[in-house]
């Protein structure tokens, strides 16, 4: 037996059983996108954007047919990056027959938007037209496809296309939490992330040099506005009286009047796309290390 997806009900069954869907497992668990202020209308417009999207892409893929939308302009320039193919979209997962005896075990089911392959192997991506990127909830989603699915994907992406489209890569969650998930959801109880344990003094100090270093940052930008100003208007007079350099009486501050000049840089991504191997050949790779960031937000 296989996996029903009935579209226009959106449920999922096996046999006689009804699954839950990916979708309807997060939201439960608190783990999805949070769209509850956002206006009805809006999210009904969005959500029609996206249809029409994911529709486009896939009559693309399996037809060959090139729509009307920059989004589809923009998925086939980010395929083109990645040297992606697609083999297969809208993939109901799981996929394959599923032997009678094993179909207790399956309790989930979702639809994964594609699965190709790219020169580092075979790549689960999901495409999102929305404004808002939410990778905590994007890495659950694709974590729970890979776990239908039943193989570990080289590499799994968001095609997010909108005003600046492009491949974002996404970690995956690790085995033991979605574990976690799974079991949770068949006790009937709702899955808690780990929280961070550390102690309340590392935490206040923290967020003490965080919001001084804030405060810093915003004092200097508002000197670097004002020293801008002034700095035009001497190299304005300077430029008047044709005087490349002056110093104070006291050589306390020395001015020097640069004059305009042009630069040659090399533009990577059209480097890429266009010249893809010699790109390849003089790329560096290099180690980045670790760190966390802190966002602070008003109280």
């Amino acid at each position: 037996m296989r996996v029903v997806f009935n579209e226009a009900e959106h449920t999922y069954t096996l046999g006689e059983k009804t699954l839950i869907s990916v979708t309807q497992l997060l939201k439960k668990h608190g783990l999805s996108t949070n769209y509850a202020n956002v206006d009805a209308e809006v999210l009904e417009k969005a959500a029609n954007k996206g249809t029409a999207v994911h529709k486009e892409i896939e009559n693309y893929i399996k037809n060959g047919d090139v729509g009307f939308t920059s989004e589809l302009i923009d998925y086939i320039d980010i395929t083109e990056q990645l040297q992606f193919t697609a083999d297969d979209s809208e993939v109901i997962l799981p996929a394959g027959e599923i032997p009678e005896d094993k179909a207790g075990e399956y309790f989930f089911a979702g639809t994964a938007d594609l699965i190709g392959k790219t020169p580092d192997g075979y790549v689960l991506a999901d495409i999102k037209t929305t404004q808002k990127v939410d990778m905590r909830a994007y890495a659950w989603q694709l974590s729970l496809y890979e776990r239908l699915a039943g193989v570990k994907f080289a590499k799994m992406y968001i095609f997010h296309l909108g005003k600046k489209s492009k491949a974002i890569p996404v970690e995956r969650i690790p085995e033991t939490e979605i574990d976690r998930l799974l079991e949770c959801e068949k006790n009937g109880t709702i899955y808690q992330e780990p929280g961070l344990v550390i102690g309340a003094e590392l935490l206040a100090r923290a967020q003490q040099a965080e919001a001084e270093l804030k405060a810093a940052e915003e004092e200097k930008k508002a000197a670097e506005e004002t020293a801008k100003l002034y700095r035009q208007k001497l190299y304005e007079a300077m430029r008047e009286q044709n005087i490349s350099s002056w110093e104070t009486a006291d050589k306390s501050m020395l001015i020097t009047c640069v004059a305009p000049t042009t630069k040659t840089s090399i533009d990577s991504t059209k480097l890429k796309k266009e010249m893809p191997e010699i790109a390849e050949k003089y790329s560096k790779t290099s180690t980045v290390s670790g760190y966390v960031k802190i966002t602070l937000r008003e109280a």
